[in-house]
């Protein structure tokens, strides 16, 4: 044991009380009954998937927890659930081996504490009991033997770990790289960003374009449109309403939508690198079965508790997790993942969520009002653009009429110029020649346009009005050209983005690394970038833990911050930092240390945390080395023909 604790000295910068959330994934899904829609005769097999010791696990076992997950609309493979099944039995067997099966007094101690009637003097109410764990996990001994195993893990991990300490200087470290404030400048570097900075010469384009010819074959026949535009704002604009109008489409809207927007709290837990995805995510599901305990709900009072101990995002945690705005409606981003608390109940608290490389445990909060003066704005904009919509469809359904009976755009633009209160010259518009996966102007890759014009076959044909970006087109066939050997000038433009990003891809990394080279400070690092025409970026109050960036490619990495807190103010980093496909160059402009003043005041519940991550980390290294030792002695066995059953079972439906 003692050479085992100096294997194990080591940190790292999570919590994971490994037994805890195996525990409580196995309460949650693995005892729960049966569904009706398990796929197919999987739930009835008792094929053994793996061997722990004397213990099968079997494809049953495994359906029963891939089902309940898919069900929650969260699929995963089979191999987590057996790798987290396994870790399960690891744990029961050592808890007989050291003596530390938790007993039926305290089984029944425990129960009954987490059943305590909320009135408090009540009777401990027994047959409420059963039927409750019966319904919720299949029968009582299953739930009870889930509790002993979750208190027997418990015992074995205050056993292993009662010999681990923190000091506080590693608390004090720990607490400063959080706590920095840096004002950076950083140059974010893709080789999507550096295409756009370059400009391949015409020998370029039309050496490519003769290595690669057959790329350039046009197989589906060209069409160029001369077509009518209807603008449906300038139709709008037209349009008269009333403060009556308002105040009624305000009336109809229900009063549980009503909203300003809601609000919100967050946990975040990092995801350092891609293997330790599972790790984190078992400590996410941990969090969201604490925060679960009450009836399911939790208070913002003690959410905040949690975050502050355990979300890994400094600009939150501090608030106890708080959003500093409200979370709106948004169905242009549905994989906004604080979407989600719209459909919720205050209190109620979501499944770990994955975006990009993060884990968010989001806190649904109380609803804000929104007064009709607060909403008079929307509504006028919303109905408006309603209205609009339908007398600009009526409208294109007139001059689709009388195009295809005059069959002169021009002179039916003319025509209809002042109903639209648009001129003629802006009304016609003509594309060049496209077909079918083109980026048209005016109109983009529309497969609308594209099924709109597919039946125009020869010249002065006139087809349906057609539902385009900001409003409607009357299509007339004008010209075609047949399937052909395209001509260099008709691609040289799409030749010329090629070109531009194979070029970037090649020289990206030679790149950074000038500009790395050519910065000697923070001050120049601007200039530098410039040169090389991009542009340096601002970061003020950067805190370590946060994404560097904007939107979707802000990222960060444990490469990264380590470059940046090895910084002193005037610094920048001698070499470029990869973070997937994105280079970071980034200088120190300066930096203000970590408030000390703060850190006393915090000091008992920073040394309590990290005791915990340490405890939580010994103990999970402990169970991976035991796991290893045991499969060296053919203790463990993983039957890939049964687990093959799983894996090709298709996801099943969200319900």
């Amino acid at each position: 044991m003692l050479k085992f604790f100096k294997r194990m000295e080591r940190t790292r910068n999570f919590v994971l009380l490994l037994f805890s959330i195996v525990m409580v994934a196995s309460l949650i899904l693995f005892y729960a009954p049966t569904p009706s829609n398990v796929q197919g005769d999987l739930a009835r097999d008792e094929t053994a998937v793996a061997k722990v010791g004397s213990e099968n696990i079997t494809v049953a076992d495994l359906a029963m927890q891939q089902e309940n997950m898919s069900r929650l609309g969260r699929p995963l493979p089979a191999k987590f659930f057996l790798d987290g099944m396994i870790r399960e039995r690891i744990i029961r067997g050592e808890a007989k081996r050291l003596g530390l099966v938790a007993t039926d007094a305290e089984v029944a101690s425990y129960i009954r504490q987490q059943n305590k009637p909320e009135e408090g003097d009540l009777p401990f109410d027994q047959a409420r009991y059963e039927q409750n764990v019966t319904e919720q996990f299949g029968s009582v001994k299953n739930f009870e033997q889930s509790v002993r195993d979750q208190l027997s893990g418990k015992k074995i991990q205050a056993f292993l770990t009662s010999g681990v300490t923190v000091s506080e200087e590693e608390v004090l470290n720990d607490y400063k790289r959080k706590n920095i404030k840096f004002d950076l400048t950083y140059v974010p570097v893709s080789s999507a960003d550096l295409a756009q900075t370059i400009k391949p010469t015409d020998e370029e384009l039309k050496n490519y374009f003769e290595q690669n010819k057959q790329n350039y074959y046009f197989n589906v026949p060209q069409k160029k449109i001369r077509y009518i535009f209807l603008n449906t704002s300038k139709i709008g604009e037209k349009l008269q309403i009333s403060e009556e109008d308002l105040k009624a489409e305000y009336e109809k809207i229900p009063d549980d939508k009503k909203q300003a927007g809601i609000q919100g709290q967050q946990i975040v837990l990092r995801v350092p690198k891609p293997e330790q995805d599972a790790q984190v995510l078992a400590k996410a599901n941990e969090l969201v079965a604490q925060a679960r305990k009450e009836n399911g709900k939790i208070s913002e009072e003690a959410f905040a508790e949690l975050a502050k101990g355990q979300s890994e995002d400094p600009a939150t945690a501090a608030n106890g997790g708080k959003f500093p705005g409200l979370v709106k409606a948004n169905p242009s981003r549905p994989e906004d993942p604080y979407q989600r608390l719209l459909m919720m109940q205050p209190g109620e608290v979501t499944e770990p969520i994955k975006y990009q490389d993060r884990y968010f445990i989001l806190r649904r909060g109380e609803g804000v009002p929104k007064t009709y003066e607060d909403a008079k704005k929307e509504i006028e904009v919303s109905l408006r653009n309603r209205r609009a919509y339908a007398a600009a469809a009526e409208l294109a359904q007139k001059i689709d009429d009388r195009l295809k009976e005059v069959k002169d755009v021009q002179k039916v633009a003319e025509e209809f110029a002042a109903q639209t209160n648009m001129s003629p010259k802006d009304m016609v518009r003509e594309t060049g020649y496209v077909k079918p996966g083109d980026d048209v102007p005016n109109i983009g890759n529309s497969p609308q346009f594209e099924e709109g014009i597919a039946s125009l076959v020869n010249q002065g044909d006139v087809g349906d009005k057609i539902p385009i970006q900001n409003g409607f087109a009357i299509p007339m066939l004008v010209d075609k050209k047949e399937p052909r050997d395209a001509e260099f000038d008709e691609v040289k433009e799409q030749i010329a983005e090629t070109v531009k990003v194979e070029q970037a891809r090649a020289r990206v990394e030679e790149i950074v690394k000038q500009i790395a080279a050519d910065a000697s400070s923070a001050s120049v690092l601007s200039s530098a970038a410039q040169a090389k025409g991009l542009k340096a970026q601002e970061a003020n109050s950067f805190l370590l833990g946060s994404p560097l960036g904007q939107g979707p490619s802000a990222a960060t990495s444990e490469a990264l911050e380590d470059a940046i807190y090895g910084l002193k103010p005037g610094e920048v980093t001698k070499e470029p930092i990869k973070i997937g496909e994105n280079w970071y160059i980034v200088g120190v402009k300066s930096r203000e240390e970590a408030s000390m003043e703060d850190f006393a005041k915090q000091r008992d519940q920073l040394i309590e945390a990290k005791l915990t991550e340490k405890r939580g980390q010994v103990f999970q290294d402990y169970l991976a080395s035991r796991r290893q030792e045991m499969e060296a002695k053919g203790e463990i066995k993983i039957y890939q023909d049964a687990l093959a059953k799983l894996e090709e079972v298709p996801e099943t439906e969200e319900q």
